[in-house]
């Protein structure tokens, strides 16, 4: 009788292990899938190409907006292949990083990237495309104040765990900065009016952009949340001060970033600007030819000027706030923020405020 089951059960033991490994890899998916095919949607501007990673569609890289040195942000040029949108891209210049701490940097692990200040890109993750789902949308402003940082620097940056667990489509935006994004050149023609606020205006066209592409990521436009740590709540708060980005998102949520309490104004901005120009020994009339200036050169000439600006007006009784920072323009921020103008602008939109944990 033995001699018999032998067979079966050796057949069965023969068959079931394979049996069971069959259905074990048909249950767990691919990591990561990549390919022509895969992970394809349109944009305005044309098609991208992302990948698939642990089951969340990812893009990196995709140019919302271009723009030439102190110029208000337009539409990126639309191109005719599928571009592929599998890497991070270029983040705004700042000031080159020559020593870490080493056991401050442990935990950090930041990722600086790539400079060019041709920025305006964003990446995106989302669950799912053409779905028929309508997700939530989340857009991330970096921190880093108005003079440093990027959309990748943190591994807490990257969105897929937050697309997974919440079902939302997330959002994490370049921009430019510092001298880049905030130096008030509206004293020298009409052309460089948007200049001293030309940072923030990137947001509003990362925003624009969302509005018009998002549905193509498996997101809701018209549910759109705003959210940033440290400078990124700051940017936050001027959003909701600007009536040029007023409908461009629903809801909003600063962290450790609502000490903004006034805005720059502009006899300052300005004032910096003009000492910048002395710094570079640029006259009014060439001023045009800081589009040429080299990065670092006009980045230093910049930081003296603050420093020079702000020791005048120490000299003269005033508050030295010369730091890169948004400015009251008249147009992008007509109100400082407690005007009560400046309250009606976003009376509607929900804020949640909050302190990130130490």
């Amino acid at each position: 009788m033995q001699r018999n089951l032998l067979p079966v059960a050796l057949l069965l033991l023969y068959l079931f292990p394979l049996t069971a490994f069959s259905q074990k890899q048909k249950k767990t998916p691919d990591p990561l899938i990549a390919g022509e095919e895969i992970a394809v949607t349109n944009t305005e501007s044309g098609k991208v190409k992302g990948y698939i990673h642990n089951g969340i569609y990812t893009y990196k890289g995709i140019p919302y907006g271009k723009a030439d040195r102190f110029m208000t942000p337009e539409k990126p040029t639309p191109w005719k292949d599928v571009r592929s949108s599998m890497s991070y891209g270029p983040v705004c210049p700042t000031d080159p990083t020559t020593t870490v701490n080493d056991v401050f940097e442990f935990p950090f692990n930041h990722d600086l990237g790539y400079n060019n200040e041709h920025c305006q890109v964003l990446n995106v993750w989302t669950r799912n495309l053409n779905d028929g789902k309508k997700r939530p949308v989340m857009v991330w402003f970096h921190g880093g104040g108005f003079t440093a940082g990027s959309s990748i620097e943190l591994p807490s940056y990257d969105g897929e765990n937050l697309a997974r667990k919440g079902d939302v489509v997330v959002v994490t935006v370049n921009h430019r900065l510092n001298v880049l994004g905030f130096l008030d050149l509206s004293a020298y023609g009409d052309k460089y009016k948007g200049s001293g606020n030309v940072g923030l205006l990137d947001l509003v066209a990362s925003l624009q952009w969302v509005k018009q592409n998002i549905a193509n990521f498996g997101g809701d436009p018209d549910n759109v949340t705003i959210f940033g740590q440290s400078g990124g709540g700051g940017k936050v708060t001027c959003l909701m001060n600007s009536p040029v980005a007023k409908g461009l998102f629903q809801k909003a949520i600063v962290e450790s970033g609502s000490y903004i309490t006034s805005f720059t104004e502009k006899s300052v901005s300005q004032r910096v600007a003009a000492a910048t120009l002395e710094e570079l020994k640029i006259p009014d009339s060439k001023v045009d030819s800081l589009q040429k200036i080299p990065y670092d050169v006009l980045n230093e000439a910049g930081k003296k000027a603050m420093r020079k600006v702000a020791e005048q007006l120490r000299k003269e009784g005033k508050p030295a706030n010369t730091g890169w920072n948004a400015v009251l323009d008249g147009d992008f921020l007509p109100y400082q923020p407690a005007d009560p103008a400046a309250m009606e602008i976003a009376k509607n939109v929900p804020l949640l405020v909050g302190t990130t944990k130490k």
